[in-house]
């Protein structure tokens, strides 16, 4: 009836008072939340959710937010490379549909669209500002006497550090060195598909737009559609290896910068070595693709000259399998020796197809043997049969010695299966890379003389983790500490 109240509980019962109600939960902060309400939670995690498609949200391409195992904390993965950022974008706020800082204050639109790494060294040099700020005259005088190098204002930056290539890598002279070391596969680990983790990091691409110039075709392509006989082939093969191990060390710089950096030592297995090289400073990225470009062709040519193999061998002794490399040679022009020291009792064989056939047969039927198979690499590398690529590999190198650099760190080098220092010279390392080519790898020795040094972590920054296997057989605990970077 018009003008007339609907009746309701409380008329009836007599009760006038508003009832109590509990807090409602939603509202209740959390410890566990950083004292957050869940709704104040909700509201900051899952904006996109509450509001679908309205709300604007940028987050960077290739990045995903995430929530971590504690409830709040939030983190940003890139899809790509799995490198996780706290700070491609700051807080999104609901109530005032913008980005906030985590002190509360809007974001301007620059800050917002800076990139993720930039942004996360802007805050850190912010946050040292600022606590430089609260110390005592004295002690700020005394920390700018004994600091040992400028840091220069953000707008002065060209590059952030996440986005450094091995151009822009200079010898550390400030920072002391970690016992890291940084290790490079060769032909034989490639893998169809590779690169497709670290195509998205603005440094590889940049290399690979050089690639394209220097090798003239793409080599992403070859990486990543084959097929598996061309990427074999050993004039595609050393370019892609070469590029995918600098790929990983970008990617490693992404995630722990400090030990790209601050390494203590390097190596590569074979043509790896170029890529440790490339790392040390030696080479610049386009002058190591122009001599890994030379090398592969130059390889493959000598490889097609005549019938040639390699064989792995392993369970076998030095003494053992030397003896059966003699006894393979029927001929005078036969040619089968060590071509790999790799861990103890492995090896891998080479030389003409014949004798190396033979080779593989007699050590099936030698006691102790666990393995002796056949590699996929066409030619007798690191074997005089290598003569004819060599004098052109050197007189490559020769050309650009000019423009090579002493190496930052401790390299160790494939021929002599020991380091050289930041003291040796262009020439030195050019004759050693000539002689690697016909000579035997010394890997195991390497490895051993990096444990003897102090090494306590290693890297392997390529495809496949052919280097972490040999670690385990020649040092157990130090492959427990061997990650494999995978591009």
């Amino acid at each position: 009836m018009p003008g007339v109240e609907p009746a309701n509980p409380q008329h009836r019962s007599g009760i006038t008072e508003e009832p109590v109600y509990a807090q409602p939960w939603m509202s209740v902060p959390f410890d566990d939340y950083d004292g957050m309400t869940q709704q104040q939670y909700q509201d900051s995690v899952s904006p996109f959710v509450a509001n679908g498609s309205n709300m604007p949200i940028s987050v960077p391409k290739g990045w995903r937010r995430v929530e971590t195992g504690r409830p709040g904390k939030i983190l940003y993965v890139h899809m790509a490379t799995g490198a996780i950022s706290r700070y491609p974008k700051e807080q999104f706020d609901c109530n005032q549909s913008c980005w906030i800082s985590k002190d509360g204050k809007t974001l301007d639109q620059d800050v917002i669209d800076m990139h993720p790494e930039k942004r996360a060294l802007q805050l850190v040099r912010e946050q040292v500002a600022q606590q430089a700020a609260l110390k005592p005259p004295k002690e700020q005088a005394k920390e700018e006497e004994n600091r040992p190098a400028q840091i220069l204002p953000m707008e002065e930056q060209t590059t952030s550090s996440a986005l450094m290539t091995m151009d822009d890598l200079e010898p550390s002279t400030t920072a002391s060195s970690l016992p890291v070391a940084l290790l490079f596969p060769g032909q034989g680990s490639q893998t169809v598909g590779m690169l497709k983790l670290a195509q998205e990091i603005p440094a590889v691409q940049k290399m690979l737009q050089t690639a394209r110039d220097v090798l003239g075709y793409d080599i992403m392509d070859v990486c990543l559609q084959g097929p598996a006989e061309k990427l074999e082939e050993t004039r595609y093969c050393q370019p892609a290896m070469y590029i995918a191990g600098l790929a990983a060390v970008e990617k490693l710089r992404l995630e722990k910068p400090d030990r790209v950096d601050r390494c203590r030592a390097l190596a590569g297995l074979s043509l790896g070595e170029y890529t440790a090289l490339t790392v040390a400073g030696v080479f610049d990225f386009a002058t190591g693709l122009k001599i890994v470009k030379l090398r592969g062709e130059v390889m493959q040519k000598a490889a097609q000259a005549s019938p040639q193999a390699m064989v792995s061998i392993a369970g076998l002794d030095l003494d053992t399998v030397q003896k059966l490399c003699r006894d393979s040679c029927e001929k005078p022009e036969d040619v089968c020796q060590v071509a790999n020291f790799l861990f103890p009792n492995g090896f891998s064989c080479a030389g003409s197809a014949k004798a190396v056939e033979r080779l593989q047969n007699m050590a099936q039927n030698t006691k102790g043997v666990l393995q002796a198979k056949m590699l996929m690499t066409s030619g007798a590398f690191h074997t005089p049969m290598m003569k004819a690529a060599q004098s052109q590999l050197i007189a490559a190198l020769k050309e650009v010695e000019g423009s090579m650099s002493k190496p930052r760190c401790d390299v160790y080098m494939n021929v002599t299966g020991k380091r050289i220092t930041p003291e040796a010279s262009p020439s030195e390392i050019t004759a050693m890379l000539g002689d690697q080519l016909i000579g035997c790898v010394q890997w195991e020795p390497s490895m051993r003389g990096m444990l003897e040094a102090g090494i306590t972590e290693f890297y392997e920054c390529g495809p496949n983790k052919q280097l972490k296997a040999m670690m385990k057989r020649i040092d157990k605990k130090a492959s427990d500490s061997t990650t494999n970077v995978d591009v």
